[in-house]
């Protein structure tokens, strides 16, 4: 009976820690961009990514940070990690609510609720995978490896292949295209001449956004970026996801390639067993150069895509307009932190486009916080006091 109350309050201490210090970290690094409150949308955006990626990477560093100090305080009693864990997640998780509300003043809790099952719940598909293939993984080479490594693989390409937007519509986070987006595809596609879509989707939540899944060839757009574009502006989006459905099969292979970027880390078991310690950063340097492909491949295809929107748009400037539209909504910075992410800057997206933005060029956001920071070197000083106790 004690044992139980401890177990149960050991997780409530930890959920309530971690909501706790989330909304602490965020209220604190939003500060800069609630002073910029009259700035252009260019500054506020570059003022609140460091605060996004902080909070991004809080949501797993801080339940990891809760039980080292747990451990270290109570050697005793933290034999309930994952529980501990799951709880200091869920803890995070809830105090980023504050965060969003205070970037997307429509967002209610049941929405946000919402979208965090919606979303979350893709990832965890994938983490849920990769966790369960390390678990599994031999340290020796023979029929159980190859059993696990063609598993995963199986069960990757099955997301790829449509499992993602059937959970998303299983949630009721993703419906059928209503009638006035469906007649934009069309009209879209039909100008494009043999492009293949086979089915367009209408995505719920806060953000203004669209994409496609060249795998599956289907469309999905956000119902906010239906709300605040009008339909010339969307069939130059439509014009520019469509594009990707028209990319090479070697291109569609590249991809799927670099969808993978995690999978070297199933590896860790054996290649500790076999590398001894420096085995452990093997698959991690694989993976970040598989993710590095991955990201170069994207800008390139990106920059494809766009070009064929600029060719497919009715009037000058359409499209220039609607991406600034989608990146203002979702305040996101018209200057990337580097020039490896998955799409190029805005502002270089305009000038291509050939409009010249009516802001000067934004100076580059801080990659986190200075929180975030505190939150990453206690990260990895809890990592060097694993290494030097295990080795």
């Amino acid at each position: 009976m004690v044992s139980s109350v401890v177990f149960v309050l050991s997780a409530v201490i930890h959920f309530a820690a971690a909501c706790l210090l989330m909304a602490l970290a965020n209220w604190a690094g939003l500060i800069p961009w609630k002073r910029a409150a009259n700035a252009h949308w260019t500054e506020r955006a570059r003022l609140l990514w460091p605060v996004r990626f902080t909070a991004g990477i809080s949501v797993f560093v801080l339940p990891f940070l809760l039980y080292q100090v747990h451990w270290y305080l109570f050697p005793y009693n933290s034999s309930n990690w994952i529980w501990d864990g799951l709880a200091g997640f869920f803890g995070a998780m809830l105090g980023c609510f504050p965060l969003d509300r205070q970037i997307y003043s429509q967002l209610d809790f049941r929405n946000w609720r919402r979208q965090v099952v919606a979303w979350w719940g893709v990832r965890f598909g994938i983490w849920v995978l990769l966790v369960a293939a390390c678990l599994l993984m031999p340290q020796e080479f023979g029929w159980p490896m190859l059993l696990v490594v063609a598993g995963y693989l199986l069960v990757h390409c099955l997301l790829s292949w449509g499992l993602f937007l059937k959970y998303l519509r299983l949630v009721k986070f993703l419906k059928p295209a209503g009638q006035r987006l469906q007649q934009i595809v069309d009209a879209t596609t039909a100008k494009l001449g043999d492009v293949q879509v086979r089915a367009t989707w209408q995505l719920g939540g806060s953000l203004a956004t669209a994409f496609a899944f060249p795998v599956t060839r289907e469309l999905v757009f956000s119902e906010r970026t239906l709300e605040i574009c009008s339909d010339e502006e969307i069939a130059a989006i439509c014009a520019h996801e469509v594009a990707h459905l028209t990319e090479s099969k070697f291109i569609l292979s590249a991809r799927l390639l670099g969808s993978l970027c995690v999978f070297p880390l199933i590896f860790i078991n054996p290649a500790v067993r076999w590398f001894g310690p420096i085995g452990l950063f093997l698959p991690f340097l694989l993976m970040l150069l598989m993710l590095r492909f991955a990201k170069w491949l994207s800008q390139r295809m990106e920059k494809r895509a766009d070009e064929l929107a600029l060719k497919e748009q009715v009037n000058e400037g359409v499209y220039a307009r609607a991406l600034e539209k989608l990146y203002r909504e979702n305040q996101s910075p018209a200057v990337n932190v580097n020039n490896r992410q998955t799409h190029p800057h805005l502002y270089d997206r305009m000038i291509a486009a050939g409009i010249t933005p009516d802001f000067p060029r934004p100076a580059r956001p801080k990659r986190l916080t200075l929180i975030g920071w505190a939150f990453v070197f206690g990260f990895c000083l809890f990592i060097a006091l694993e290494f030097a106790y295990d080795w």
